[in-house]
């Protein structure tokens, strides 16, 4: 991006530009930088996909037909009318020049820079650059969904500030639009322009000088201002594929490593003061992506390979679940259960290295281990973390395994020897929440048949899953017009109503059944989860998600073949009454909704008395409204990370 009124030149100190100014300084020498980088993060990509067994694959970059600068051999060839035979005239990446709508002064006002501790608008420099893309339009229009990745050309260091104006490293990734990975063009001086120079840009050991920003205080050599100038910037097109901050590139990880992926020995380091090292296969690099990353760009189609099977909706969003279940009729033995639609990548247990298997070569779907297979491996005195990462990158993490399997899960019935099982998903915030925050939250239950006022038993005929900005709750109605929550039943002495702009009612006919729950947990650190859509047998779906926006974090719930779903119990939050845990209750087909026996009708723990008395919930505030407190901000709008 460009301003209206660019010089058109890029920060560059004196010995880089040697006698010709221009050398490294103005745009076409940017424009072949910026190629170049690209390039790079493509190559490094492929090898590091390779490396993981996901086979050499990386995302492909917009091309044109022109003349190339990927080879220091094509530089001459344009001036002595040779493009052709010399072979520069090829298909190489395109690198759009867009115009910008705000003058240079605008840009580099230092109320947007976002290294300004004081400055109040340190996103602007991202809505500009947005605003540019959209006036361009062509590639860049939303309904083409492109990823982008962008240099800000007017970027420079003010001496006298002391300060990198016009330059922002943000990235976001918007499933619906536009995902754009923005960084200035401060470092671009120290980038090679073509592969002949790779290896001396990254091993410079000359101190750029005063005259240029020390980004981060790491730029002490023109080899690591290099490294930390594409480290970066890729970093920031990560968020633009949609990865979080975690392990690899997307934790700063390319800082000292960015070389190790192009030559064998790197140089001294000024930053820490470290001679260079041998680089060899076994050599520790964290300018590599997390496996996580890896998993789920395969299933992008900037990465796909013609021999890939595309995923169903399901295994493309779908978390792996933890869960306990049980064996035996009287001494129910507890089994660990981890499972994904699409295939378990990974299992680890507290800070042990990772199970031999699964892995990405030897893939399964399902996962056992029994509770005394556990006690011989660990101490049972202490908590034990559980993370699994499913092949489409996605990750649950549980801080105790213990104590998944000492809940209870089941419910006996009284007078026979009929169980139900529980089985839920809960929220990222609620599954590390300790004891001492069960009184925060509602708990509540019921099935699909229900003792109404008249004293008869009724059946579930709808459910009104209540959704807006977040998962407020639901409505579930009997065929005598009864109703239960899934929430609180009263607040304040007042019957609860739930908000929910994007709510939707889901018929239950007789004799069809619940086939499965999606349930978005939504982002990480999250206390409510963020949207809910249910199918029947009938392939009747109704339900809002919530999942765009960086917000998919989807995970299942269905019975397993021999079990039919008869009810639900979850918690909700207290303050704004969102979802924070729903799980489904079945039973055995054999025994099915209309085998219960009456004595499940009378049990407490299959009612709903949240906010009914007796647990000091009519002390609670007034009922919420549409959408209020966390659910009263519309999160249409794209959030973008902030790197800096």
């Amino acid at each position: 991006m460009v301003a209206k009124d660019s010089p058109l030149l890029i920060d560059c100190p004196a010995h880089k530009r040697g006698g010709f100014s221009s050398t490294h300084a103005d745009l076409e020498a940017a424009i072949a930088k910026f190629r170049m980088t690209a390039y790079m993060w493509q190559a490094m990509t492929a090898e590091d996909m390779r490396l993981k067994g996901l086979e050499r694959r990386t995302f492909r970059l917009d091309e044109e037909w022109a003349a190339d600068t990927v080879s220091s051999e094509f530089l001459n060839a344009r001036y002595d009318e040779s493009l052709e035979c010399e072979g520069a005239m090829r298909a190489t990446a395109k690198v759009h020049v867009i115009r910008s709508s705000k003058t240079t002064a605008q840009i580099r006002d230092a109320d947007v820079a976002q290294q300004n501790p004081s400055a109040s608008r340190k996103n602007a420099l991202f809505d500009y650059f947005k605003d540019a893309l959209v006036e361009a339009g062509g590639p860049f229009t939303s309904s083409a969904h492109p990823i982008v990745a962008g240099l800000i050309l007017d970027s420079h260091y003010s001496v006298n500030q002391k300060l990198i104006l016009g330059h922002a490293a943000l990235g976001c990734h918007d499933p619906n639009g536009v995902s754009l990975g923005i960084f200035g063009s401060h470092l671009t001086y120290a980038w090679p322009r073509f592969m002949e120079e790779v290896t001396t840009c990254l091993t410079d050991t000359r101190h750029p000088g005063d005259k240029v920003g020390n980004d981060n205080g790491e730029c002490n050599t023109m080899w690591e201002t290099c490294t930390i100038g594409q480290g970066a910037h890729i970093h920031e097109v990560g968020h633009a594929f949609g990865s979080p901050h975690r392990p690899g590139i997307m934790e700063r990880g390319y800082a000292q490593d960015w070389p190790k992926n192009f030559l064998s020995k790197t140089a001294y380091c000024r930053h820490t003061q470290k001679d260079g090292t041998a680089v060899t296969t076994e050599t520790p690099n964290n300018a590599q992506w997390n496996l996580a990353d890896a998993l789920s760009f395969r299933l992008l189609p900037h990465f796909r390979l013609p021999t890939d099977t595309l995923p169903t909706p399901g295994q493309r969003d779908e978390s792996p679940l933890i869960q306990a279940e049980y064996q035996g009729d009287e001494e129910l033995s507890a089994i660990l259960h981890i499972s994904s639609a699409i295939g378990l990548a990974r299992v680890t247990f507290a800070s042990s290295s990772p199970e031999p298997t699964p892995s990405i070569t030897s893939s399964f779907s399902v996962l056992r281990f029994t509770e005394d297979t556990l006690y011989e491996r660990f101490d049972r005195t202490e908590p034990l973390p559980l993370t699994v990462l499913a092949l489409n990158g996605r990750e649950t993490t549980i801080p105790d395994v213990w104590k998944i399997l000492s809940v209870k899960t089941y419910i006996r019935l009284p007078g026979s020897t009929i169980r139900l099982y529980k089985r839920s998903v809960y929220s990222d915030d609620d599954e590390k929440r300790t004891a001492s925050h069960e009184n925060d939250v509602y708990e509540w239950a019921q099935l699909l048949k229900e003792r109404g006022p008249d004293g008869r038993i009724h059946r579930a005929t709808k459910i009104d899953l209540r959704v807006g900005c977040l998962w407020d709750g639901g409505v579930v109605t009997y065929e005598d017009g009864h109703v239960s929550h899934w929430g609180p039943m009263r607040i304040g002495g007042r019957t609860h109503q739930f908000g929910g702009h994007a709510s939707e009612e889901i018929v239950l006919p007789p004799n069809v059944t619940i086939k499965r729950i999606d349930i978005n947990r939504g982002q990480e650190g999250a206390l409510h989860m963020d949207g809910v859509r249910m199918t029947l047998s009938n392939r009747t779906t109704k339900g809002e998600l919530n999942a765009n926006n960086g917000r998919r974090n989807v995970c299942r719930l269905e019975p397993a073949s021999h079990e039919t779903i008869v009810g639900f119990y979850g918690k909700s939050g207290k303050g704004f009454t969102g979802v924070i845990e729903f799980g489904i209750i079945t039973a055995s087909k054999s025994v099915g909704l209309d085998g219960l026996p009456e004595s499940a009708f009378g049990l407490p723990e299959l009612k709903n008395r949240a906010g009914l008395g007796g647990d000091g919930d009519e002390a609670e505030g007034s009922q919420d409204g549409e959408d209020d407190e966390e659910g009263g901000d519309d999160d249409s709008e794209t959030e973008h990370e902030d790197d800096e």
